[in-house]
């Protein structure tokens, strides 16, 4: 979740997120209407970032949020066009 929200902040100027507990599992949904990821792929690469330097020079923008978080979850879809936003679903499963 923490990786999601900052990702918001840095990128979009925040979004909603949105969590789910099941009984066998939290879903959590994160949306903003920032610019959208360009390329997904690209993104998910450990190391690569869009960060500003400015909020680089706050220790963020390692390129490290998005592998992390699909790497902390059993499954994670990520939807983003490009000038209207991003959505991203992740799934813990708690059995």
């Amino acid at each position: 979740m923490y990786e999601g929200e900052i990702n918001m902040v840095i990128h979009a100027d925040g979004g909603e997120a949105e969590v789910l507990v099941y009984e066998d599992r939290i879903v959590m949904i994160l949306t903003d209407r920032g610019p959208g990821i360009a390329d997904v792929e690209k993104a998910m690469q450990e190391g690569y970032s869009t960060a500003p330097d400015n909020v680089r020079s706050l220790g963020f923008g390692a390129g490290m949020g998005l592998p992390n978080m699909k790497r902390y979850t059993d499954d994670m879809k990520i939807e983003s066009v490009v000038g209207e936003g991003t959505t991203i679903t992740m799934t813990v499963l708690l059995a």
